[in-house]
């Protein structure tokens, strides 16, 4: 299933309370404003204390938080567990997207 926004989606799994989780997170509402990709890129936070959550991290082996997971068209192009990831780890799926106003890398 296609997502709404476009082909491209980023699910974090995480909890809450997990600081790296909200950092996970954050660092990729920064990455897609800057790139000007909200509209291009869904990011979906799955909540691990949840039914919901659990259902939808058990479906993609989520053993570890924050788990991300970048798939285009249903296929898997990143995953990380355990770790947020650099913005040099995954920007270069997004370089077909509009480039960034501003060059400076987010860590």
């Amino acid at each position: 299933m296609e997502n709404q926004t476009g082909t491209m989606e980023i699910k974090v799994f995480g909890k809450p309370d997990c600081k790296y989780c909200k950092t996970t997170m954050q660092k990729f509402e920064t990455f897609l404003g800057r790139w000007e990709a909200r509209d291009k890129v869904a990011l979906t936070f799955h909540d691990m204390e949840t039914v919901d959550g659990l259902a939808e991290g058990a479906f993609y082996g989520v053993t570890k938080i924050p788990s991300t997971v970048i798939e285009q068209k249903e296929d898997l192009l990143a995953r990380w567990d355990g770790k947020v990831p650099l913005s040099r780890e995954f920007e270069k799926f997004f370089l077909d997207l509009t480039p960034p106003q501003d060059s400076r890398q987010i860590n």
